[in-house]
């Protein structure tokens, strides 16, 4: 215990550095700093003395003396975790809540659990108010006594807290607290036309102040234990916009593409910039035709509306679906924008599963690297991720996705490819995209080729709210028709076709055609046409899949690519890998029948740049045509529900332009009234329970008991998955892995091993579980890293990652 004659100090954090164990931060000051940090982020939505109370009393519980006896290692039968410090803060709020504001109403009910359930769930994510078995889990937290051998009450902390604490807390408690929540819920009430979005919004809402609090605690400990806090990088809109205008005029003057594409997509690009110069907030779509250019359009929208905005705009974040296209993306724009050696690694930020994973030792967390910091906060005006980190963001469990949610306030956010979102997560996705537009002064972006009906499904469960005047693209249909360059010839018959029938129609295409490209739904049907087809012609043929390392994908792009330009004979046989965000322009190609959307997408790989001509000179469109393959899909139910829908318009529409918008619009039609009937787009989990119910009325509940907030936070985020079978990245050793790992298992500077281990992601492939019999064939680099490996005995040269080795067959390891 501490003594009676020592003066009464209280502390947040000891030093973890081995250099300075005599460091401390004093609670009054970790408490204050939060405190501050958290109203700025909380005063993004008009939360500012909300913000400012959560952080002055998150951490009240450290002001007990048994606490204090484990942080200066006195009690050594205590470990971390053991005393629960969380709760204190909510209890001293209930209490003053209770003392100072007599009226008994709805808003002081609903200000009180707000900032209590933050309180409490600092550390652990958003508790569960009312747990799945319909118990109050928030009066039963609220009313928790510390037990640790011997009891430690609220009381017991409220003698130890210091003076000047407690008056700042009273001070900001009586200051417009009420008002400012009484804002807010006001006008979520008159936003919302049905229940479920009002009681969601309300479990937004204090995600989002949880995401502020954590956000500061993080940042705050962080700082103490560097000894220094972090300047973050400010850009001027107006620079970068200069010089992305720059880029874009020399890129037009680089364009190989025909006069007329090239027209077409200056067309889209400088809609997209007037578009970004006269817009207001809030939530538009980008109906590009593949290969229209609208990831550089896009991106120049949200730069002028930033520009216009001037400091009304943080940061904006690019979300694409697929990792295998996120670097190249990043890239593209990272040099325009980062061109001055200042500005190096401090503008744009690339966050995605490849690079989280392994950004930082075990056990390291506080040692400094800036990419590192910026993937941890997203304090960084542009940001490349995936669809996957947003919607963890908004859902996921781990507090080190909550806290980067405020950052996607005062934001515009562009999704890429959007037709691609999870179904299961639509109407989740539709609910955070309106509440982040209608309260967080939010843009949001959704750009595709086929824009699925978001805004049309059950209003009731959620549906889209796109802007009175949504359209970025003013004349969509005359660029549509413009730049129809492929013309897709469906020859669906009632038996599959085998892959020896496929492998020959390519090659009788390729003697028509000069090259053909084939896009399959599964790798076993990739690697038997191709090794068919290698196996019968003498002219190059080449295999594309995410079994393939990004480093050996790209060497092989570039081959590709070559053949092209020079007018060679080649025959590419890929999996969907090489549908998104690839520019690659084949004469003619074949598709496995699958969803439209995915049909679409491998038809902007055919003439995608117009180039095509008739022997007398003429423009010629492209040829994509449509087989259903004998192909076992297995568990790619999405895959597999789609491909039966384009069966059901295919028949509907036997003669169509299935590149025709009625056409696409009649099978989303279809394709979303299946998943609704279904309840798909509940995202649904056990029990007949849904992520959706659970995180707004939790109906089965509601009304038990008198709270506002009624919702089993924890549970849905516990069940919140987006990707079902999850993969994991190993490296494939191949010799220049070996020396990289090397490199890094000698290294002890946090930077230079930062350096290293990006170099890795070209070398890594995601594999999963089920694919490895011999689990011992994947092994850690080291202890420190979680990163792991695999010898190149497990990679062939065509194919990438195969689950027996070489030398099982009788082959060489090397």
């Amino acid at each position: 215990m501490i003594s009676e004659n020592q003066p009464l100090l209280f502390y947040a954090h000891l030093s973890k550095s081995k250099d300075d164990k005599n460091k401390r931060q004093e609670l009054n000051t970790h408490l204050t700093e939060v405190a501050e940090m958290s109203q700025k982020n909380a005063s993004k939505i008009g939360m500012r003395n909300i913000g400012y109370c959560l952080g002055l009393l998150h951490d009240l519980g450290k002001y007990s003396e048994l606490y204090q006896d484990y942080l200066l290692g006195e009690r050594g039968d205590i470990s971390r975790g053991d005393i629960d410090h969380s709760t204190a803060g909510a209890q001293y709020f209930n209490e003053f809540i209770k003392a100072s504001m007599q009226d008994d109403n709805k808003l002081k009910n609903f200000l009180s659990e707000q900032i209590e359930l933050c309180c409490v769930s600092h550390h652990s994510g958003l508790i569960d108010m009312i747990d799945i078995r319909g118990k109050n889990n928030f009066d039963k937290r609220l009313n928790k006594k510390y037990y640790y051998k011997e009891t430690v009450s609220i009381e017991d902390i409220k003698k130890n807290i210091e003076k000047d604490v407690v008056d700042k807390i009273n001070n900001i408690a009586n200051n417009n607290l009420l008002y400012e929540i009484e804002q807010i819920k006001s006008k979520i009430d008159k936003n919302s036309k049905n229940e479920i979005y009002r009681t969601f919004s309300y479990g937004m809402l204090a995600r989002f102040l949880l995401s502020c609090l954590i956000d500061a605690d993080h940042t705050n400990s962080a700082d103490f234990e560097r000894g220094k806090k972090i300047k973050n990088k400010l850009v001027d809109w107006n620079i970068i916009s200069e010089k992305l205008e720059k880029a874009i005029d020399e890129l037009n003057d680089k364009n190989k593409s025909s006069e007329n594409i090239k027209e077409i997509r200056k067309q889209i690009s400088d809609d997209c910039a007037i578009a970004g110069q006269t817009y207001q907030k809030g939530c538009y779509k980008l109906e590009v035709p593949t290969g229209g250019g609208k990831t550089l359009a896009s991106f120049r929208f949200a730069v002028e509306m930033a520009k216009k905005c001037n400091a009304g705009i943080d940061r904006i974040i690019y979300c694409i679906p697929f990792t295998t296209i996120i670097e190249q993306n990043a890239n593209t724009i990272r040099k325009i924008v980062e061109a001055d050696k200042s500005d190096k690694g401090n503008i744009v930020l690339e966050h995605h599963s490849n690079i989280s994973q392994t950004s930082y030792d075990k056990g390291k967390e506080e040692e400094f690297n800036p990419t590192e910091l910026y993937m941890q906060s997203w304090d960084i005006p542009i940001i490349f991720t995936t669809n996957v980190q947003i919607l963890e963001v908004l859902f996921g469990r781990r507090t080190s996705d909550t806290r980067k949610l405020h950052q996607l306030a005062n934001s515009i956010i562009i999704f890429d490819e959007v037709q691609s979102l999870p179904i299961k997560c639509v109407h989740l996705f539709n609910n955070a995209i309106n509440y982040l537009v209608d309260f967080c002064n939010t843009t949001v972006v959704l750009c595709t080729a086929t824009q699925p009906l978001l805004d049309n499904v059950d209003p009731e469960r959620g549906c889209l709210k796109l802007s009175e005047k949504p359209d970025i693209i003013q004349n969509r249909n005359c660029v549509f028709d413009s730049l129809k360059r492929v013309e897709v010839k469906p020859e669906i018959k009632d038996v599959d076709y085998t892959s020896e029938e496929i492998a020959s129609k390519a090659a009788e295409f390729v003697n028509d055609n000069e090259n053909c490209l084939v896009i399959c739904n599964t790798t076993k049907s990739a690697k038997e046409i191709f090794e068919i087809i290698k196996g019968r012609v003498d002219y190059e043929v080449y295999h594309l899949s995410a079994r393939m390392m990004p480093i050996h994908r790209k060497i092989v792009l570039r081959a590709i690519k070559r053949k092209l330009n020079k007018r060679k004979k080649i025959a590419v046989v890929s999996t969907q890998v090489i549908e998104a965000g690839i520019d690659i322009d084949f004469n003619c190609g074949i598709r496995a029948l699958a969803g439209l959307d995915s049909i679409i997408q491998a038809a902007g790989r055919i003439n995608r740049n117009g180039t095509l001509k008739t022997n007398d000179g003429n423009n010629k469109k492209g040829k994509l045509y449509v087989y259903n393959f004998n192909e076992n899909l297995g568990i790619l139910d999405d895959i597999k529900r789609g491909k039966d829908t384009a069966k059901i318009i295919l028949r509907r529409h036997p003669n169509a332009d299935l590149l025709d918008n009625k056409i696409i619009k009649d099978y989303y039609d279809d394709f979303f009234y299946q998943k609704e009937q279904r309840k798909d787009m509940q995202f649904l989990i056990c029990n007949e329970n849904t992520e959706l119910d659970l995180l707004s009325e939790n109906r089965k509940y509601n009304g038990k008991y008198n709270l506002t907030l009624n919702q089993s936070f924890k549970e849905a985020s516990n069940n919140f998955k987006v990707i079902d079978n999850i993969a994991s990245p190993v490296c494939i050793e191949i010799k220049r892995v070996r020396k990289i790992i090397d490199k890094i298992n000698s290294s002890f500077d946090s930077k230079e091993r930062y350096k290293l281990i990006k170099k890795l992601h070209k070398y890594r492939v995601n594999i999963y579980p089920s694919q490895f019999k011999n689990s011992t064939a994947i092994k850690p680099i080291n202890n420190d890293l979680d990163i792991y490996s695999i010898s190149d005995c497990y990679y062939d040269k065509n194919f990438g990652i195969t689950e027996e080795a070489a030398l099982d067959k009788g082959g060489a390891c090397v």
